[in-house]
């Protein structure tokens, strides 16, 4: 048996167009699963217990359940309330909420890291909880979080091929479907394997510019108060 170099080829427009889906996945959900993931570490800390509770059941719900339920559960569920979706939008929706709940945990721990002190002088000053919060706390988080918010990233690249199961047509569903087409598994999966590869190792140059880019020496100025 021989590697068909050739079932790869011949369908390397359909390689392509699935590369560029799982990048457009991966470019828009990650964002959003940070920026859903930092407003739900500031509920966790909040002194509202409605806003904790909400943000705590969010998080204990998300990480306990496996992220094709959640797929499934949204997909499926959505048009019972009268919202339909095609399996795109839904797909980078499931996957934003599904690493909003990590990220939100790598936010909590890296609020915790600051000082007391810090918290406590600028309640002192009378400085609001959303002012001190976004413009002191905030700021501070970027060596806390960089490392472990990579680690999530690569995760959610990576689980996106699960989107194939409500017909996302990326990598993992071209994969698919170019093996229906060649019977050559073997070929089509490598193919796919190496591009995941590519795309997680252009990443980790990208993640590895910015913490070189956001990284302070410890005792450099974190922040200015405007």
């Amino acid at each position: 048996m021989e590697f068909d170099y050739l079932a790869i080829w011949n369908n390397r427009s359909l390689l392509a167009e699935g590369l560029a889906t799982t990048l457009f996945i991966s470019v828009v959900a990650i964002p959003l699963s940070i920026l859903f993931g930092a407003l739900i570490a500031l509920m966790r800390v909040s002194g509202n217990m409605f806003l904790r509770t909400f943000a705590t059941a969010y998080v204990e719900v998300i990480r306990n359940t496996p992220f094709l339920i959640q797929i499934f559960m949204v997909f499926y569920a959505l048009p019972f309330i009268g919202i339909r979706l095609s399996g795109l939008p839904t797909g980078v929706l499931c996957l934003a909420i599904y690493g909003a709940a990590y990220y939100s945990e790598i936010f909590r721990g890296g609020i915790e890291s600051v000082p007391k002190g810090q918290f406590d002088a600028c309640k002192a000053l009378g400085l609001s909880y959303w002012f001190y919060m976004r413009r002191i706390i905030v700021p501070q988080l970027y060596k806390y979080v960089i490392p472990p918010g990579t680690n999530i990233a690569l995760i959610m690249i990576k689980e996106s091929s699960l989107l194939s199961m409500i017909t996302v047509a990326e990598l993992t569903y071209v994969a698919h479907d170019i093996n229906g087409r060649t019977f050559s598994p073997v070929e089509s999966f490598t193919a796919i394997a190496l591009l995941y590869w590519l795309v997680s190792a252009l990443f980790l140059v990208f993640a590895d510019w910015l913490k070189a880019r956001t990284g302070r020496e410890d005792g450099d100025e974190l922040f200015i108060v405007r």
